[in-house]
């Protein structure tokens, strides 16, 4: 009960200054509809990524907005259901005039949404449905990736541990239980078989369902493997959990997280979590001005969030904060809204980001980037509780599929 209010407190603490759903809206603004879970297990991680996308909005909207307009951003509750979020998506549309929808949590729910928007012909943004398929054989003309994909993420992932622990031989999988978890294991797999020295082998692969509450059966089948690494994509609840419970049956794996960096489960896992290897487009340990500023200018704007992990941003929150900025970018080199005009200037599209120089693929509308890995040290500068440590670059020729290998048809 006090996490359902805690969830409570901060939409309403996000959502200031903003529209709320039914609310009318003025000519002059452009409106984003938002969906992401704000309800249930998963919770946390939707609000991190409204609480990113309004503060983009804020920014943007404080230097004068996009083509004149005012940024008008609608977050609706999809539960991390698809038919949830095709109702909510319909009505964003067709009530509240939103002309982009965007999401970061659930591959399932962003496949749901991308034919809502291709049938009504306005541009759907994903800044963390990572779901290769997505933007490979399920492809559609008005869904645009600003994050990596699974075969991204899980090669950035196989890449540093091949550099970095040559001496590791024994890996497990461990994934959730849908598209975007076994296409994670895909990844996993397709990398180690390109990279690893053949003496390495994947000594099992486990697949459990959502918002798992006991990981102990799992945890004792990988003990038993003698694996040496864990590479996983588990997020929110089910990344704190596996990990809280491995540490207390005694296990001693190194992880290969997509998500570790997330303050709420550093903050909890404490000591548990150094050691860990995360990875992404974006590590919070960047070194540059431009990163340094956007921490401060983050971190003060949510110093007053009702929950510690909210306050600081991770992978999720600059994915999200970037997407806001590219689409602002977009539209206004476009000149104007209409998603026919919106594609073909986003196309090709190359951006400075946080983390480095980024490129809209044509083809499959798939962002191309570098990424980012570091391993969770106890002490860094942003968190009064461990976090990433020095980050570690993977170039995006590293990690990048070809395009006819995606299995999208306008990939050659």
């Amino acid at each position: 009960m006090k996490k359902l209010i805690m969830v409570a407190v901060a939409v309403s603490f996000l959502m200031a200054g903003f529209a709320f759903p039914g609310q009318s809206l003025a000519k002059d603004k452009i409106v984003w509809g938002v969906l992401e879970p704000l309800s249930g297990p998963f919770a946390d991680s939707g609000t991190r990524y409204s609480q990113a996308v309004i503060f983009a909005a804020e920014e943007i909207n404080a230097k004068g907005g996009v083509l004149g307009k005012q940024i008008e951003v609608i977050v609706e509750d999809s539960a991390l259901k698809p038919e949830v979020a095709v109702r909510k998506a319909k009505k964003l549309i067709l009530q509240d005039k939103a002309e982009f929808i965007m999401a970061g949590t659930g591959s399932n729910v962003g496949l749901a949404i991308g034919q809502v928007a291709e049938k009504n012909n306005i541009i759907n943004v994903l800044y963390g449905t990572e779901a290769s398929q997505i933007t490979g054989k399920e492809f559609s003309p008005n869904t645009f990736r600003t994050c990596m994909n699974t075969d991204q993420h899980s090669a950035v992932i196989v890449a540093y541990f091949a550099k970095k622990y040559p001496q590791f031989k024994k890996y497990y999988i461990i994934c959730q239980d849908y598209s975007f978890g076994k296409e994670a294991a895909e990844g996993f797999v397709r990398k180690f078989n390109e990279i690893m020295p053949k003496d390495a082998k994947i000594v099992g692969q486990i697949f459990h369902p959502l918002a798992t509450k006991d990981f102990g059966p799992y945890i004792s089948t990988i003990m038993a493997s003698g694996a040496e690494v864990l590479l996983t994509a588990n997020w929110g609840t089910d990344l704190r959990l596996l990990f809280k419970q491995g540490n207390s049956m005694g296990w001693k794996v190194k992880g290969g997280c997509y998500y570790m960096e997330d303050p709420s489960v550093t903050a909890e896992l404490g000591e548990a979590s150094v050691g860990h290897v995360t990875g992404d487009t974006y590590v919070s340990t960047i070194d540059t001005p431009e990163n340094k500023d956007f921490i401060k200018r983050y971190t003060t704007r949510f110093k007053d969030a009702p929950l510690e992990g909210w306050r600081y941003p991770m992978s999720s929150s600059a994915r999200a904060y970037t997407a806001g900025q590219i689409l602002a970018a977009v539209i206004q080199k476009t000149g104007n809204t209409k998603a026919e005009n919106i594609i073909k200037t986003w196309e090709g599209m190359s951006f400075d980001t946080l983390w480095g120089k980024v490129i809209m693929r044509p083809c499959d509308h798939q962002i191309v980037t570098p990424g980012t890995v570091a391993e969770i040290v106890p002490k860094v500068d942003y968190y009064p509780f461990p976090n990433a440590g020095p980050p570690t670059v993977i170039p995006a020729e590293e990690i990048t599929v070809p395009p006819n290998m995606t299995g999208n048809p306008r990939c050659k």
